[in-house]
């Protein structure tokens, strides 16, 4: 990060949104501690790691923001896919603490957790109150943007979920 930084002049914004796709799905009863781990590895464990080596760097911007992505899988505690559900619930737990850390610092901490069926596929798009698939250009990417901009400078240790209304919860 520090290359990168000397090479761009800084590091303002960082957007954490990786996971591994092929040890995601599991029963509780199923699941063994390498898959949890790798979700974990893939997910939270990278996500702070990416974190402490870009903190530096944004606290010296005096604006910098960091947007994780986190998952309504784990808000809505999806059957078969536990693994990914406990990372991704892992990653808005860190989110939260970070948020209130580096506030100080007026870094910001906030999340995404777009829902499953905005990246298309099979999903039915009646499952959200819009009734259609999202787009992750169209509906995804704004939010990603208004978080990362000026205009969110007093936003941090949120959860926003562009959805469609697949849950639409007074207590978020």
């Amino acid at each position: 990060m520090d290359k990168v930084a000397a090479t761009y002049g800084g590091i303002d914004i960082l957007v954490n949104n990786a996971f591994d796709p092929s040890a995601v799905l599991s029963s509780v009863i199923d699941l063994s501690v390498e898959q949890l781990q790798r979700n974990f590895e893939t997910g939270p464990i990278a996500y702070l790691r990416m974190m402490q080596a870009c903190y530096p760097h944004l606290k010296a911007s005096g604006d910098g923001r960091v947007i994780n992505f986190a998952s309504l899988a784990g808000v809505l505690g999806m059957a078969g896919d536990a693994p990914y559900n406990m990372a991704k619930e892992a990653v808005r737990a860190l989110t939260r603490v970070a948020a209130r850390e580096w506030g100080a610092d007026k870094i910001t901490v906030n999340n995404v957790l777009p829902v499953a069926n905005t990246w298309g596929g099979d999903a039915p798009a009646a499952t959200n109150a819009l009734g259609r698939h999202g787009s992750p250009e169209e509906d995804v990417a704004p939010v990603v943007l208004f978080l990362a901009s000026k205009d969110a400078q007093f936003l941090t240790g949120y959860s926003l979920t562009p959805d469609g209304g697949t849950i639409i919860d007074s207590a978020r």
